[in-house]
This record gives structure tokens, sequence and C-alpha cells, in this order.
């Protein structure tokens, strides 16, 4: 019961965070910076919010059909696309 919890307000979280990150992201979002600071890779903002929040849901999604409540690869998948979303905001 509480693996079932934790997976959905992971994925209220990661939804949270794509509506924030919808408004506050720019068009074009860095993905990759270079040793010198500059932009070496980019995507466009719908990609980069729909990856880590595609990550999220399907890790929770995971978490919630196992039946085994020590089973943490569903939780370690939603707070990797979280950590994403997260990392995008910080260095966009």
């Amino acid at each position: 019961m509480k693996g079932k919890v934790i997976s959905i307000l992971l994925i209220v979280i990661a939804m949270g965070l794509a509506i924030y990150s919808w408004f506050m992201l720019p068009a074009v979002v860095a993905v990759q910076v270079g040793f010198d600071d500059q932009v070496t890779n980019t995507m466009p903002k719908l990609l980069a919010i729909a990856v880590p929040l595609g990550v999220s849901v399907v890790g929770s999604v995971m978490n919630l059909n196992m039946k085994e409540e020590k089973n943490l690869k569903g939780i370690v998948f939603a707070v990797i696309g979280i950590g994403g979303m997260v990392l995008n905001l910080i260095f966009n």
C-alpha cells in the first residue's frame, strides 16, 4: 500500500513539474553544456518536458503494477525523470 501511495505522489510531482516547466522554460532548451560552458545540444521545449515526464510516469506505473513491495525499479525510474526535469529548470 505504501508503495502505491509513493507512486501516485511521484506522478503528481512529475505532472506539477511538467506544468511549471512549460511556463518557465524557453522555446529551445539546452540539454548539453560543454566544458567551456557553451551549449552543445538543444531540444524543443515539448520534447524536453515530455521525455522526463514519460520516464517518471512509466516508472510509477511499473511500480503500481508490481506485486512485490520491495521492488524499487519503478521508483528509481520515476525519480530519475523528476531529476531530469529539475536539472532542466536549473540550467535553463
